[in-house]
């Protein structure tokens, strides 16, 4: 069996993904102008919601990586391996 690289199984999901989109869109029984307007809803809705998470992650109170550590009570020794 055939190995993909990342890059590889990307560029055919990416293939796969855009053939059902133009299969879906010519078989609508909706008129082209619908279909974009429904088309451009839709990413107009993910775009809003993708912003959204952003600023939540973004005001979320994450703890101070440094600070987290020193309360292990590690001494460098425990972090440098021994060579």
């Amino acid at each position: 069996m055939a190995k993909f690289t990342t890059s590889q199984v990307f560029i055919i999901a990416s293939a796969a993904f855009l053939g059902g989109l133009v299969v879906s869109l010519f078989s609508s029984p909706q008129s082209g102008a619908e279909n974009r307007r429904r088309l451009l809803n839709s990413t107009e809705d993910i775009k809003s919601k993708l912003k959204e998470t952003g600023r939540d992650f973004k005001n979320k109170n994450l703890p101070d990586l440094y600070e987290a550590t020193e309360k292990l009570g590690l001494t460098e020794d425990d972090l440098i391996p021994n060579g």
